[in-house]
């Protein structure tokens, strides 16, 4: 066996073991239970962090991502879940709007990694560039997502690079962006008003878990002068669409068996 296929294998089995866990797993029950170096099971495990698929937990021990542990379809890691996740509510919202719809979640550097998109059916209106990834400082859905991590790590992501505007309206200032960040805290969203794009504007909400910690955001984007008239409709929208996503990501097995127990009740 070849020593990229014995990693595949190994990535496996410590996979598996997360997903039959009761509780946290530390590394020497890794090394113990699957008989690995220790060396192999800490570049692992810091992969499969790094990649999120697991979770850091305390006393150094680990778990299996929340969106992951709760949902069997998991294959393709916690992006691909998302986005299956999410895929309904995107269309429901480009059909209602005819509105750019686009879905994201945070890299471990606090970019923001596109993943799904539904483009504008409108004649004249806003579509989404494709690219990969966007800045999280400047941008709706980078907001949503800033907005409910620990304010210490955005510091230390606000700190780590220059900020240099964009446009005419793009907010530098680490105080600024803080108290924006509170605001949309607050209300659980976040505006782009020709922040990153002149002209086009986006309104985020973000996909939070059970802890409440940020795992992606949603976003409708599109041309500012479209955008006043139908702010608080969209918002409405975004937020409700969310919260279904939520739901169907985070639900506890338990919950989601008992709806499906007293479904088949009434069905009878």
């Amino acid at each position: 066996m070849s020593e990229s296929v014995k990693s595949a294998v190994r990535t496996l089995r410590i996979l598996e073991l997360f997903d039959a866990a009761e509780k946290p797993v530390g590394l020497k029950q890794i090394t113990s239970q699957l008989n690995l170096p220790k060396s192999s099971a800490f570049m692992l495990v810091n992969t499969l962090l790094n990649e999120g698929y697991l979770e850091e937990s305390e006393k150094n021990t680990f778990k299996l991502a929340a969106v992951l542990k709760d949902n069997s379809r998991w294959i393709g890691g916690i992006s691909r879940t998302i986005s299956r996740a999410a895929a309904s509510e995107m269309d429901a919202l480009l059909d209602m709007f005819e509105e750019s719809v686009v879905l994201g979640c945070p890299t471990p550097t606090l970019d923001i990694q596109i993943i799904s998109d539904r483009q504008c059916k409108k004649e004249i209106g806003y579509r989404t560039a494709q690219q990969p990834f966007l800045p999280a400082w400047c941008s709706a859905m980078g907001h949503a997502i800033l907005a409910f991590l620990p304010e210490q790590r955005v510091i230390d992501y606000l700190d780590s690079f220059e900020r240099k505007p964009i446009t005419s309206k793009t907010m530098t200032e680490k105080t600024e962006i803080m108290k924006r960040l509170e605001k949309c805290r607050r209300r659980g969203y976040a505006l782009s008003i020709d922040e990153r794009i002149d002209g086009a504007s986006g309104i985020a909400v973000p996909i939070r878990d059970t802890e409440g910690n940020p795992r992606a955001a949603i976003n409708i984007v599109m041309l500012t002068p479209q955008f006043w008239h139908q702010k608080q409709h969209i918002i409405a929208e975004l937020q409700h669409s969310a919260k279904r996503i939520e739901r169907q990501l985070f639900l506890p097995v338990e919950q989601l068996r008992q709806g499906q127990n007293i479904a088949v009740r009434r069905a009878l």
